[in-house]
């Protein structure tokens, strides 16, 4: 259990910074939603609420039926989450051409580091931020920030062997280094911009 008090309100807090800074729920909220409008603003990332005609071709492989990112294209199934956050957000804000992704920064630091380690240094390039709101927010805030808004849903899990290796390797670095995630985003954006 969190103690102390909200950093902005002196309410019971629910989430905590590594700088030891806490927020209560309704902070918390106003911080999220105005992160991702943020890095909207900042990347001027297309502004559509993500749907199976809106989303990036590599989410609807109409051949692979058994891949759960095909899945998700399907209007039947409205069951993910990181899509729920983004739809609850930017249904507020005038709309703006192109598609959407939703790529959290756990999904993004794992795809630099499988570059890194594996691909082709090139591609990194192909990971700045253009076209995914949750660029600079974790899992673990999303989830958070679901709960509040009792928003509905379940993260997809990485299916690829590799991609798994990499993301339990991070969570051991978590250990030491909170902030890896961050580092490892920071370092790309810092040597490409």
């Amino acid at each position: 259990m969190l103690k102390m008090a909200c950093k902005l309100c002196q309410e019971k807090p629910v989430w905590k910074f590594t700088n030891q800074q806490q927020l209560c729920s309704k902070c918390f909220v106003k911080y999220f939603e105005n992160k991702i409008k943020k890095t909207i603003r900042k990347y001027n990332m297309p502004i559509n609420t993500i749907n199976k005609n809106n989303l990036k071709a590599k989410f609807c492989d109409a051949k692979n039926k058994n891949n759960l990112k095909a899945k998700f294209c399907d209007a039947k199934n409205k069951n993910n989450l990181k899509a729920k956050v983004i739809n609850s957000i930017l249904k507020e804000i005038p709309k703006r051409k192109g598609k959407v992704r939703e790529d959290s920064l756990d999904d993004i630091s794992i795809s630099i580091l499988y570059i890194v380690m594996y691909g082709n240094i090139d591609n990194l390039k192909k990971i700045i931020p253009k076209n995914q709101p949750l660029y600079f927010l974790s899992e673990k805030e999303i989830l958070l920030y679901a709960k509040i808004k009792k928003i509905k849903g379940k993260l997809e899990e990485n299916k690829n062997k590799r991609a798994k290796e990499i993301s339990n390797f991070i969570k051991i670095i978590e250990q030491k280094n909170p902030d890896i995630r961050q580092n490892v985003v920071g370092a790309l954006l810092k040597n490409l911009f």
